[in-house]
């Protein structure tokens, strides 16, 4: 038998991709650029209210998204491509380790930036060699440049995941969490 759709958690997906495509360019117009990663703000935040599935697919489309409509994250260099692997990977692991392993909104956040920051690094030695750029510049560049970004998601998302959870309930939208109660055939 089929799981439902769980409409209240889409509804939240597809909340916090919007944001992740307002933020950059809210940021962008105050000449704060990438160097934040004000796309993985909203996404954290959305993944810590996630389930797994709906995580996986908050990650992979709101920088394609993003892309389409207002040309970032750019398609030349591929960083869109990238960031699609990226996401995805930093937005379910949030949402597992949340939600089978640690309540610690900074552990789960944690092991989502090492792993985003180490698939990056990744990502650049395999993609990069294929446009002729020298991989070493660019990740060593990369990693020093998003540190503002890292301590400002180490800042933000903790005091945010709970206010949004609050708010959340508050107006009886189901998080992930309430569904440990439910039966669920396979």
């Amino acid at each position: 038998m089929h799981d439902r759709i769980d409409i209240s958690n889409l509804l939240i997906a597809v909340v916090f991709s919007a944001l992740g495509i307002a933020v950059p360019v809210l940021f962008h117009a105050l000449g704060l650029g990438s160097m934040f990663l004000p796309m993985y703000l909203p996404l954290a935040v959305g993944a810590f209210l996630l389930n797994r599935a709906n995580a996986l697919m908050l990650g992979f489309f709101t920088p394609l998204f993003s892309a389409v409509l207002t040309g970032m994250p750019p398609f030349y260099p591929p960083v869109v491509f990238m960031m699609m692997l990226q996401l995805p990977l930093f937005c379910f692991t949030i949402s597992l380790l949340t939600h089978r392993y640690t309540k610690s909104v900074i552990l789960s956040l944690a092991a989502a930036v090492l792993l985003d920051r180490l698939l990056l690094v990744a990502l650049f030695y395999v993609v990069y060699p294929l446009f002729s750029i020298d991989p070493r510049i660019i990740t060593l560049y990369d990693l020093v440049k998003s540190l503002p970004g890292v301590v400002l998601m180490f800042v933000v998302v903790p005091l945010a995941v709970p206010r949004c959870a609050a708010l959340l309930r508050k107006h009886s939208l189901r998080l992930f969490e309430h569904r440990h109660g439910e039966n669920h055939e396979h």
